[in-house]
Protein backbone atom coordinates (compact mmCIF):
# COMPACT_ATOMS: atom_id res chain seq x y z
CA UNK A 1 0.00 0.00 0.00
CA UNK A 2 1.38 3.41 -1.01
CA UNK A 3 1.23 6.38 1.39
CA UNK A 4 -1.15 9.17 0.43
CA UNK A 5 0.27 11.89 -1.81
CA UNK A 6 -0.16 14.63 0.79
CA UNK A 7 1.94 12.69 3.34
CA UNK A 8 4.78 12.34 0.79
CA UNK A 9 4.66 16.06 -0.01
CA UNK A 10 4.67 16.95 3.68
CA UNK A 11 7.66 14.70 4.37
CA UNK A 12 9.51 16.11 1.36
CA UNK A 13 8.79 19.67 2.53
CA UNK A 14 10.04 18.95 6.05
CA UNK A 15 13.27 17.36 4.74
CA UNK A 16 13.86 20.23 2.29
CA UNK A 17 13.32 22.82 5.04
CA UNK A 18 15.71 21.02 7.40
CA UNK A 19 18.40 20.87 4.72
CA UNK A 20 17.98 24.58 3.89
CA UNK A 21 18.32 25.60 7.55
CA UNK A 22 21.34 23.35 8.06
CA UNK A 23 23.08 24.95 5.07
CA UNK A 24 22.66 28.48 6.45
CA UNK A 25 19.90 29.48 4.03
CA UNK A 26 18.38 31.69 6.74
CA UNK A 27 21.50 33.91 6.63
CA UNK A 28 20.54 34.96 3.10
CA UNK A 29 17.47 36.78 4.43
CA UNK A 30 19.16 38.34 7.46
CA UNK A 31 19.64 42.08 6.95
CA UNK A 32 23.13 43.18 5.98
CA UNK A 33 24.94 45.32 8.47
CA UNK A 34 27.74 45.52 10.96
CA UNK A 35 28.77 42.48 12.95
CA UNK A 36 29.00 42.34 16.72
CA UNK A 37 32.63 42.65 17.79
CA UNK A 38 34.23 41.34 20.99
CA UNK A 39 37.59 42.68 22.20
CA UNK A 40 39.53 40.79 24.86
CA UNK A 41 42.69 42.05 26.63
CA UNK A 42 45.06 39.17 27.41
CA UNK A 43 47.71 40.14 29.95
CA UNK A 44 48.44 41.26 33.48
CA UNK A 45 46.27 43.97 34.97
CA UNK A 46 48.70 44.64 37.82
CA UNK A 47 52.08 45.90 36.65
CA UNK A 48 55.24 46.54 38.64
CA UNK A 49 56.97 49.90 38.37
CA UNK A 50 59.98 50.04 36.00
CA UNK A 51 58.97 46.84 34.19
CA UNK A 52 57.89 46.02 30.65
CA UNK A 53 55.01 43.56 30.38
CA UNK A 54 53.86 41.90 27.13
CA UNK A 55 50.15 41.65 26.32
CA UNK A 56 47.92 40.72 23.41
CA UNK A 57 44.45 41.59 22.18
CA UNK A 58 41.96 39.10 20.74
CA UNK A 59 39.23 40.43 18.44
CA UNK A 60 36.27 38.25 17.49
CA UNK A 61 33.44 38.92 15.07
CA UNK A 62 30.58 36.61 14.20
CA UNK A 63 31.86 34.08 16.73
CA UNK A 64 35.32 33.68 15.19
CA UNK A 65 38.69 35.40 15.54
CA UNK A 66 39.58 38.34 13.30
CA UNK A 67 43.04 37.84 11.83
CA UNK A 68 45.34 40.88 11.98
CA UNK A 69 42.77 43.41 13.24
CA UNK A 70 43.67 47.08 12.89
CA UNK A 71 43.85 48.43 16.43
CA UNK A 72 44.37 51.81 18.04
CA UNK A 73 45.95 51.53 21.50
CA UNK A 74 46.39 54.43 23.92
CA UNK A 75 47.07 55.00 27.60
CA UNK A 76 44.79 57.37 29.50
CA UNK A 77 47.83 58.56 31.51
CA UNK A 78 51.23 58.06 29.91
CA UNK A 79 52.98 59.14 33.11
CA UNK A 80 51.75 55.92 34.80
CA UNK A 81 52.22 53.49 31.89
CA UNK A 82 52.84 53.75 28.18
CA UNK A 83 53.03 51.42 25.21
CA UNK A 84 56.36 50.32 23.80
CA UNK A 85 57.24 51.25 20.21
CA UNK A 86 55.91 47.94 18.85
CA UNK A 87 52.68 48.35 20.86
CA UNK A 88 52.95 44.78 22.13
CA UNK A 89 54.12 45.59 25.67
CA UNK A 90 53.31 48.02 28.46
CA UNK A 91 56.01 50.05 30.18
CA UNK A 92 55.11 50.72 33.82
CA UNK A 93 56.57 54.08 34.85
CA UNK A 94 55.14 55.06 38.26
CA UNK A 95 52.57 53.95 40.82
CA UNK A 96 48.91 54.59 40.10
CA UNK A 97 45.98 53.50 37.97
CA UNK A 98 45.26 54.28 34.34
CA UNK A 99 43.24 52.84 31.49
CA UNK A 100 44.43 51.12 28.34
CA UNK A 101 42.01 52.08 25.56
CA UNK A 102 41.79 49.54 22.75
CA UNK A 103 39.78 50.50 19.66
CA UNK A 104 39.13 48.38 16.55
CA UNK A 105 39.39 50.52 13.43
CA UNK A 106 37.34 48.73 10.79
CA UNK A 107 34.24 49.99 9.03
CA UNK A 108 33.55 46.49 7.71
CA UNK A 109 32.91 45.01 11.14
CA UNK A 110 30.86 47.79 12.67
CA UNK A 111 29.48 51.26 12.08
CA UNK A 112 31.17 52.69 15.19
CA UNK A 113 34.61 51.81 16.51
CA UNK A 114 34.20 49.13 19.19
CA UNK A 115 36.28 50.02 22.21
CA UNK A 116 37.57 48.25 25.30
CA UNK A 117 38.74 50.26 28.31
CA UNK A 118 40.98 47.99 30.39
CA UNK A 119 41.89 49.34 33.82
CA UNK A 120 45.51 48.70 34.86
CA UNK A 121 47.30 49.33 38.14
CA UNK A 122 51.02 49.98 38.65
CA UNK A 123 52.48 48.98 42.01
CA UNK A 124 56.02 49.28 43.42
Amino acid sequence: MRPPRSAVRLALGVVTGAVALACGFADVFRPAGPEAVTITYVGDTILHRDSTVPFSVVVEAKGGPVSAPRLSLTSSDTSIFDLTAGQDSLWAKRNGSATLIIRVESSILTDSAPTLAQSLKVLP
